[in-house]
Protein backbone atom coordinates (compact mmCIF):
# COMPACT_ATOMS: atom_id res chain seq x y z
CA UNK A 1 0.00 0.00 0.00
CA UNK A 2 1.52 2.94 -0.53
CA UNK A 3 0.93 5.96 2.12
CA UNK A 4 1.21 9.85 2.35
CA UNK A 5 4.79 10.34 2.41
CA UNK A 6 5.73 8.50 -0.78
CA UNK A 7 2.61 8.49 -2.57
CA UNK A 8 3.51 10.01 -6.18
CA UNK A 9 0.60 12.22 -6.57
CA UNK A 10 -1.48 14.29 -4.50
CA UNK A 11 -4.15 17.07 -5.64
CA UNK A 12 -5.86 19.13 -3.38
CA UNK A 13 -9.60 19.28 -2.50
CA UNK A 14 -9.91 21.88 -5.26
CA UNK A 15 -9.44 19.14 -7.85
CA UNK A 16 -11.60 17.11 -6.15
CA UNK A 17 -14.92 18.73 -7.96
CA UNK A 18 -13.52 16.41 -11.27
CA UNK A 19 -13.91 13.28 -8.99
CA UNK A 20 -16.77 12.35 -11.78
CA UNK A 21 -14.31 11.59 -13.88
CA UNK A 22 -12.23 8.78 -11.96
CA UNK A 23 -13.77 6.02 -13.66
CA UNK A 24 -11.14 5.87 -16.48
CA UNK A 25 -8.62 6.95 -14.04
CA UNK A 26 -9.30 4.36 -11.98
CA UNK A 27 -9.25 1.55 -14.82
CA UNK A 28 -6.20 2.76 -16.62
CA UNK A 29 -3.76 5.36 -14.62
CA UNK A 30 -2.85 3.94 -10.85
CA UNK A 31 -0.49 0.95 -10.75
CA UNK A 32 -2.40 -2.17 -9.61
CA UNK A 33 -1.16 -3.47 -6.35
CA UNK A 34 -1.93 -7.37 -5.40
CA UNK A 35 -1.92 -7.96 -1.93
CA UNK A 36 -2.51 -11.66 -1.04
CA UNK A 37 -4.38 -12.71 2.08
CA UNK A 38 -2.47 -14.23 5.08
CA UNK A 39 -3.35 -17.30 6.59
CA UNK A 40 -3.27 -17.74 10.13
CA UNK A 41 -3.87 -20.51 12.22
CA UNK A 42 -4.12 -18.10 15.04
CA UNK A 43 -6.68 -18.24 17.75
CA UNK A 44 -9.62 -15.66 17.04
CA UNK A 45 -9.85 -13.12 19.22
CA UNK A 46 -13.11 -12.60 21.43
CA UNK A 47 -15.63 -9.71 20.33
CA UNK A 48 -14.43 -6.81 22.46
CA UNK A 49 -11.35 -7.98 23.59
CA UNK A 50 -7.51 -7.41 22.60
CA UNK A 51 -5.59 -10.26 21.35
CA UNK A 52 -3.70 -12.37 18.89
CA UNK A 53 -5.11 -14.09 15.76
CA UNK A 54 -7.80 -13.42 13.29
CA UNK A 55 -11.24 -12.32 13.92
CA UNK A 56 -13.69 -13.87 12.14
CA UNK A 57 -16.76 -11.71 11.36
CA UNK A 58 -20.57 -11.71 9.68
CA UNK A 59 -20.47 -11.77 6.21
CA UNK A 60 -17.71 -13.74 5.66
CA UNK A 61 -14.36 -11.49 6.88
CA UNK A 62 -11.65 -12.40 8.12
CA UNK A 63 -8.83 -10.33 9.34
CA UNK A 64 -5.84 -10.02 11.46
CA UNK A 65 -5.47 -6.71 13.54
CA UNK A 66 -2.63 -6.01 16.17
CA UNK A 67 -2.66 -7.92 19.54
CA UNK A 68 -3.30 -4.36 21.33
CA UNK A 69 -6.29 -3.12 19.11
CA UNK A 70 -9.34 -3.75 20.61
CA UNK A 71 -13.32 -5.08 18.48
CA UNK A 72 -16.27 -3.85 18.82
CA UNK A 73 -18.82 -5.61 17.34
CA UNK A 74 -21.88 -3.37 15.64
CA UNK A 75 -24.22 -4.61 12.98
CA UNK A 76 -25.92 -1.25 12.29
CA UNK A 77 -26.96 0.04 9.32
CA UNK A 78 -27.24 4.02 8.83
CA UNK A 79 -25.55 6.62 6.22
CA UNK A 80 -22.45 6.43 6.48
CA UNK A 81 -19.29 9.46 5.85
CA UNK A 82 -19.08 7.91 1.94
CA UNK A 83 -22.72 8.66 1.19
CA UNK A 84 -24.22 5.36 1.67
CA UNK A 85 -26.56 3.23 3.56
CA UNK A 86 -24.43 0.46 4.90
CA UNK A 87 -24.28 -2.08 7.82
CA UNK A 88 -21.21 -1.63 9.89
CA UNK A 89 -20.09 -4.97 11.05
CA UNK A 90 -17.41 -4.39 13.18
CA UNK A 91 -14.95 -1.54 14.65
CA UNK A 92 -11.36 -2.12 15.62
CA UNK A 93 -8.96 0.61 17.59
CA UNK A 94 -5.60 1.21 18.33
CA UNK A 95 -4.41 2.23 21.94
CA UNK A 96 -3.46 5.92 21.86
CA UNK A 97 -0.52 6.88 19.68
CA UNK A 98 0.69 10.22 21.19
CA UNK A 99 0.46 9.53 25.25
CA UNK A 100 -2.17 12.15 26.51
CA UNK A 101 -3.55 12.33 23.71
CA UNK A 102 -7.40 10.85 23.53
CA UNK A 103 -7.84 11.84 20.09
CA UNK A 104 -4.50 9.83 18.97
CA UNK A 105 -6.64 6.58 18.37
CA UNK A 106 -6.32 4.80 14.83
CA UNK A 107 -9.34 3.00 13.76
CA UNK A 108 -10.30 0.13 11.27
CA UNK A 109 -14.64 -0.11 10.57
CA UNK A 110 -15.66 -2.79 8.32
CA UNK A 111 -19.13 -1.95 6.24
CA UNK A 112 -21.06 -3.60 3.63
CA UNK A 113 -23.39 -1.86 1.02
CA UNK A 114 -25.78 -4.51 0.38
CA UNK A 115 -27.63 -2.88 -2.44
CA UNK A 116 -24.38 -0.97 -4.32
CA UNK A 117 -25.73 -1.56 -7.63
CA UNK A 118 -24.14 -2.64 -10.54
CA UNK A 119 -21.60 -0.08 -11.40
CA UNK A 120 -18.45 -0.04 -9.38
CA UNK A 121 -16.96 2.86 -10.57
CA UNK A 122 -20.03 4.84 -10.27
CA UNK A 123 -20.42 3.82 -7.09
CA UNK A 124 -16.52 4.67 -5.88
CA UNK A 125 -16.75 7.53 -8.25
CA UNK A 126 -20.50 8.95 -5.99
CA UNK A 127 -18.21 7.73 -2.49
CA UNK A 128 -15.31 9.98 -3.25
CA UNK A 129 -17.82 12.80 -4.14
CA UNK A 130 -19.45 12.63 -0.35
CA UNK A 131 -16.02 11.98 1.36
CA UNK A 132 -15.42 15.31 0.01
CA UNK A 133 -18.68 16.67 0.86
CA UNK A 134 -18.69 15.38 4.22
CA UNK A 135 -15.05 16.41 5.64
CA UNK A 136 -14.69 19.46 3.85
CA UNK A 137 -18.18 20.51 5.68
CA UNK A 138 -17.59 19.51 8.74
CA UNK A 139 -13.35 19.76 9.25
CA UNK A 140 -11.16 22.04 6.77
CA UNK A 141 -11.15 22.22 2.78
CA UNK A 142 -7.30 21.82 2.98
CA UNK A 143 -8.05 18.15 2.08
CA UNK A 144 -5.53 16.35 -0.55
CA UNK A 145 -6.79 12.55 -2.15
CA UNK A 146 -5.24 10.21 -4.47
CA UNK A 147 -7.21 7.10 -5.61
CA UNK A 148 -5.40 4.00 -6.56
CA UNK A 149 -6.49 0.29 -7.44
CA UNK A 150 -5.45 -2.86 -5.42
CA UNK A 151 -6.93 -6.38 -4.90
CA UNK A 152 -8.32 -7.38 -1.57
CA UNK A 153 -8.52 -11.55 -0.86
CA UNK A 154 -8.30 -11.83 -4.88
CA UNK A 155 -10.63 -9.44 -5.85
CA UNK A 156 -10.18 -6.04 -7.44
CA UNK A 157 -10.72 -2.95 -5.19
CA UNK A 158 -10.03 0.95 -4.68
CA UNK A 159 -8.55 2.87 -2.63
CA UNK A 160 -9.07 6.23 -1.57
CA UNK A 161 -6.50 8.49 0.20
CA UNK A 162 -7.09 11.31 1.69
CA UNK A 163 -6.45 13.71 4.35
CA UNK A 164 -7.59 17.23 6.06
CA UNK A 165 -5.59 19.68 8.81
CA UNK A 166 -7.87 17.26 11.47
CA UNK A 167 -7.87 13.53 10.18
CA UNK A 168 -6.08 10.97 8.09
CA UNK A 169 -8.05 8.51 5.80
CA UNK A 170 -7.32 5.35 4.03
CA UNK A 171 -10.79 3.94 2.14
CA UNK A 172 -11.21 0.97 0.47
CA UNK A 173 -14.22 -0.47 -1.67
CA UNK A 174 -14.17 -3.81 -2.89
CA UNK A 175 -17.48 -5.76 -4.62
CA UNK A 176 -18.37 -9.19 -4.25
CA UNK A 177 -21.94 -11.09 -4.97
CA UNK A 178 -23.24 -10.38 -1.31
CA UNK A 179 -22.26 -6.59 -2.05
CA UNK A 180 -19.83 -4.08 -1.36
CA UNK A 181 -17.22 -4.16 1.10
CA UNK A 182 -15.48 -0.96 2.95
CA UNK A 183 -12.44 -0.65 4.88
CA UNK A 184 -12.17 2.17 6.57
CA UNK A 185 -8.63 3.94 8.07
CA UNK A 186 -9.02 6.90 10.21
CA UNK A 187 -6.45 8.30 12.54
CA UNK A 188 -5.89 12.11 13.88
CA UNK A 189 -3.36 14.06 10.70
CA UNK A 190 -0.31 14.46 13.30
CA UNK A 191 2.78 12.95 12.58
CA UNK A 192 3.37 10.15 15.25
CA UNK A 193 -0.37 9.12 14.49
CA UNK A 194 -0.40 9.21 10.94
CA UNK A 195 3.07 7.13 10.91
CA UNK A 196 1.51 4.64 13.11
CA UNK A 197 -1.91 4.23 11.29
CA UNK A 198 0.75 3.64 7.72
CA UNK A 199 2.79 1.02 9.48
CA UNK A 200 -0.79 -1.10 10.21
CA UNK A 201 -2.54 -0.65 6.97
CA UNK A 202 -0.94 -2.92 4.42
CA UNK A 203 -0.55 -5.81 7.19
CA UNK A 204 -4.21 -5.40 7.86
CA UNK A 205 -4.97 -5.37 4.30
CA UNK A 206 -2.94 -8.26 3.42
CA UNK A 207 -4.70 -10.17 6.27
CA UNK A 208 -8.36 -9.58 5.05
CA UNK A 209 -10.53 -12.59 3.60
CA UNK A 210 -14.15 -12.59 2.15
CA UNK A 211 -15.66 -15.74 1.87
CA UNK A 212 -17.57 -15.83 -1.63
Amino acid sequence: MKHADNLPMYITIAAFAIAAVLAAGCASGPATHVYTPVPTAQPVAAAGAAGPGAATLPYGVTVTVPADWSRQDVMTSDIRDYGRRAVRIATFSSPVTIPGDAKSVNTLSVDIDENPGADFEAYFNQATLALQDYYKTRLDSHSIVKSSTLTVSGTKAYQLDFQTEVVKGYYIFTKTDKGMYILAFRGENKPTAVRALQGRTEEIVKSVTIAP
